[in-house]
């Protein structure tokens, strides 16, 4: 079981053939986890001393060793996270207090129109584990813990991005979309100039470029000076949309991987398999 604030899929299917509104759904409320030593680690909401224990743990475990990327944050971007994105970090740590296992809660605008005002909305993020300390049930009370704590704070409604094979059954996602990238920017600009610029703080692991998420346009007649402006204002990079995006294929653009969606604590109703806020993928 992935987490236990997932909705049936029968569940969502109902709301949407009756074509309600986006809805929390009544389930279990959360619990204090059963094992709160997984691993003989303590599961704990994040100090400001685990910032740096965080940060080495994604970067050298969040991504597979012969992934094409790597993550690079830092633990002034991790203290960022709590202060402007409203992020809650939840962490695993062995008896060395050193950091094994990792997932936060991100602060994030409802993802469909008419959503319920009685709740906070959040994106379930950063869900990390060291590979000698999986299969031990930190992954669970890591999200276990996120959930009791965040659902306190009145954050009761979950969205969780899942890139390549979609979660195994019963979990069904909500809605999905091919990611389609490029490399894009020029060696002779060295800061970012661009607008709806959001960094993935990953960097493609063989050259160290970073890779950027962009807003793109709407109208073909503003096609071709948003894609020069990608080359021209941008240090360089790799630059992602979704798969619906208006893009030039000539300028070299591939589709990369699927991501999918997840609901957990909440239904979209009759928004089932339309796109959420563009803040959100």
């Amino acid at each position: 079981m992935f987490w236990k604030g997932k909705v049936s899929f029968l569940t969502q299917i109902t709301n949407f053939m009756k074509q309600s509104e986006v809805s929390l759904i009544d389930l279990e409320l959360p619990q204090i986890p059963s094992n709160l030593k997984p691993g003989n680690c303590d599961i704990s909401l994040a100090s400001p001393t685990d910032l740096d224990g965080i940060a080495k743990l994604l970067n050298e475990c969040f991504e597979e060793r012969d992934a094409k990327t790597k993550a690079q944050v830092t633990s002034t971007w991790l203290k960022n996270s709590i202060i402007e994105h409203k992020a809650i970090w939840i962490v695993a740590k062995d008896v060395k207090g050193t950091v094994r296992g990792c997932v936060s809660s991100f602060a994030i605008k409802p993802p469909y129109p008419n959503s319920p005002k009685s709740t906070l909305w959040g994106i379930v993020d950063w869900y990390c584990v060291h590979p000698l300390w999986r299969s031990k049930g930190l992954g669970s009370t890591l999200l276990e813990m996120l959930d009791l704590i965040t659902f306190n704070m009145d954050r009761k409604a979950h969205v969780f991005l899942k890139e390549g094979v979609p979660l195994p059954f019963p979990h069904v996602p909500i809605y999905s979309t091919w990611l389609k990238c490029r490399k894009a920017g020029s060696k002779y600009v060295k800061e970012n100039t661009l607008l709806n610029v959001h960094p993935y703080e990953e960097v493609e692991r063989a050259t160290g470029l970073p890779l950027l998420k962009i807003k793109s346009v709407h109208e073909i007649k503003y096609l071709d000076k948003w894609e020069t402006t990608l080359d021209t204002q941008l240090p360089e990079c790799w630059v992602f949309v979704t798969g619906n995006s208006l893009i030039d294929n000539k300028r070299g653009w591939k589709t990369d991987s699927l991501v999918s969606m997840y609901a957990f604590r909440w239904s979209p109703g009759k928004w089932l398999g339309s796109k959420p806020d563009n803040s959100i993928i």
